[in-house]
């Protein structure tokens, strides 16, 4: 081996070192990251599902509310200062859903920041590969080997939901006027938007189910693009079912 190929391969050697103290470096980071995210979620979830029971609970003595309830969800949900419910509104599982999906996509920067790291990683592992197998440099090659699969394994790491917001959306939807949905979204008004929003504003119908909702928010895609919380929900599920019901619901009124 020439003192150039030697040189060449003590300078990747230290760049092997050096990626193998940040992945060990992010590793714990991200797997924290994550577990946070899957807390945010789990903690998000349970409040959706308490603001539909909060409004079904609404007006309800206590006593018979604590019987409704059963022990169950009077142990898993937040009670004792909220019995009874006195007045609440019935969107505010929508508006619990859009804060807890702005939450998590903060989140999802960190975990996404971790996640763009090891992809460069992996990069620059690929080259070292490259150049020790040049060099038959079996046991590196093996290391860096290993070192990918590990990083493969972390970049393909994603959180666990307990459920899916979407779905608790759907459970607690309630039918809705046209200016309420209109007033739970934040409209893109945008001038180059401005003529085809109308045009999907003027078609909205009056009264406002859950397939109507998804086919507004989801296939035509009314939010700001910077602020877009419902569609990134409806994108975590399989819409596409939503979609057809209401498109059949729409051939069947015309004919």
């Amino acid at each position: 081996m020439s003192d150039k190929q030697m040189t060449t391969i003590t300078t990747w050697n230290k760049r092997l070192k050096k990626v193998y103290t940040e992945v060990k470096e992010i590793e714990p980071l991200l797997t924290a990251a994550i577990k946070k995210y899957e807390s945010m979620y789990s903690h998000g979830a349970k409040k959706i599902m308490q603001s539909n029971l909060k409004e079904i609970m609404a007006g309800v003595p206590k006593e018979e509310a604590i019987e409704l309830l059963g022990p169950k969800l009077l142990d898993m949900f937040e009670w004792d200062d909220i019995l009874p419910v006195v007045k609440y509104s019935k969107f505010n599982a929508l508006i619990w859903s859009k804060r807890i999906q702005r939450e998590l996509d903060q989140q999802d920067e960190v975990i996404r920041y971790y996640r763009n790291r090891l992809w460069r990683i992996h990069s620059l592992l690929e080259k070292l590969e490259e150049t020790y197998r040049k060099n038959y440099e079996k046991k590196k090659v093996r290391k860096v080997f290993e070192l990918m699969h590990q990083v493969t394994y972390l970049i393909f790491l994603r959180p666990q939901r307990v459920s899916d917001i979407a779905y608790l959306i759907e459970m607690c939807f309630f039918t809705m006027t046209k200016n309420d949905f209109l007033s739970l979204l934040s409209i893109d008004h945008s001038k180059e938007r401005a003529k085809e929003a109308k045009s999907h504003i003027d078609s909205i119908p009056e009264k406002v189910d859950f397939n109507t909702f998804c086919h507004f928010v989801h296939d035509w895609v009314l939010e700001d693009e910077n602020n877009d919380l419902f569609f990134t929900i409806l994108s975590h599920t399989n819409v596409e079912a939503a979609v057809q019901r209401y498109d059949k619901y729409k051939l069947d009124q015309a004919k």
